[in-house]
């Protein structure tokens, strides 16, 4: 079976800025058999340089990505699945497809009430299926926002919509199929450990032992607890080196 079957395309959105993101997503591709698929294309992510009225330019960028992929998709009438660059996909991603009446499908996702999805806000927006039917009542939705005076981050519209629109069924993946992949943020500001200079390398191991955890592509044994605990020294011995130097 074809991973992601029930969509009709697939688009990933990257910042032309970061290749990097761009060559580990073509990877994650890769392992799932994607790779070539033609459903499959990156989409240019938005740079904008007034986030007015967002609360930052990178929030603003990713919800303008995702309302163009979805204009899109609305004007082919298509169901689409929507990727951000820093997604790594879980074991469960070989065997997920929403159900056929699904219209939201949550692919990767944090709520605030895991016991009641649908009511429960829900943080993340880096793997969100939608039907043909509600990529066409969305783009609408999605537009009014742009004037609204304090608009929601992309995931926040998701749910303002789910709750302001009757008709659409909602699906959440259990377990995920996608998290976000540790690294620097674009939206966010840049981590502390990230602008010391003698502490990327440390820290950047540990994110890949931590992904190859999260990814079930590792497996927690005596090498990966020597690598995280050499790693843990290095960045706490140069951390307190920094904080008794300054």
């Amino acid at each position: 079976m074809t991973v992601f079957a029930g969509f009709d395309r697939i688009r990933i959105i990257n910042l032309p800025l970061r290749p990097d993101r761009r060559a580990e997503m073509t990877g994650e591709l890769r392992r799932l058999g994607l790779d070539g698929d033609p459903r499959v294309a990156f989409v240019d992510g938005v740079v904008v340089e007034d986030m007015s009225p967002w609360r930052s330019r990178g929030e603003k960028g990713v919800f303008l990505a995702h309302l163009g992929i979805l204009r899109d998709a609305a004007l082919a009438g298509e169901s689409v699945l929507i990727l951000e660059d820093d997604v790594d996909f879980t074991p469960a991603a070989r065997t997920w497809n929403r159900a056929e009446s699904c219209d939201i499908a949550y692919g990767g996702y944090e709520a605030s009430d895991p016991a009641n999805l649908d009511a429960s806000d829900i943080v993340g927006a880096h793997c969100m299926g939608f039907s043909a039917r509600a990529v066409l009542a969305l783009v609408p939705f999605l537009e009014t926002l742009l004037d609204h005076p304090s608009p929601p981050p992309i995931d926040g519209a998701y749910v303002w919509f789910r709750r302001q629109t009757d008709g659409f069924v909602s699906e959440f993946a259990q377990p995920v199929v996608a998290t976000q992949r540790p690294s620097m943020s674009d939206i966010a500001p840049r981590p502390k450990l990230d602008s010391v200079a003698l502490l990327r390398g440390p820290v950047q191991l540990a994110r890949r032992v931590k992904r190859g955890l999260t990814r079930g592509s590792l497996t927690f044994g005596v090498r990966e607890a020597v690598i995280l605990s050499l790693a843990g020294t290095a960045i706490g011995s140069v951390a307190a080196y920094i904080h008794v130097a300054g």
